[in-house]
């Protein structure tokens, strides 16, 4: 199946009458509203869980960094001394 461009389908609908101008609108609309509206919930649920995810990523870090032995550098001893 061939995909029409947005300049053959605004040709197309310039050939509409009125009314069915009006019924294409009524059709594409739950169509548009759906998909913006899914596309802001997914941005809100990744905006949400980013401060969990930080959170997890300093409690790894604390757990790695718990591991650490004092006699043998690591990077992250020394990353950690870089920071400071």
């Amino acid at each position: 199946m061939r995909t029409a461009t947005l300049e053959q389908v605004r040709r197309l609908v310039d050939q509409l009458s009125l009314p069915d101008q009006a019924r294409l609108l009524e059709y594409l609309t739950p169509r548009v509203v759906r998909t913006v509206v899914s596309g802001q919930q997914a941005e809100a649920v990744g905006k949400a869980a980013l401060p969990e995810a930080w959170a997890e990523l300093f409690r790894i870090g604390d757990a790695i960094a718990a591991l650490d032995t004092p006699q043998t550098e690591t990077l992250t001893s020394a990353v950690t001394s870089a920071r400071r």
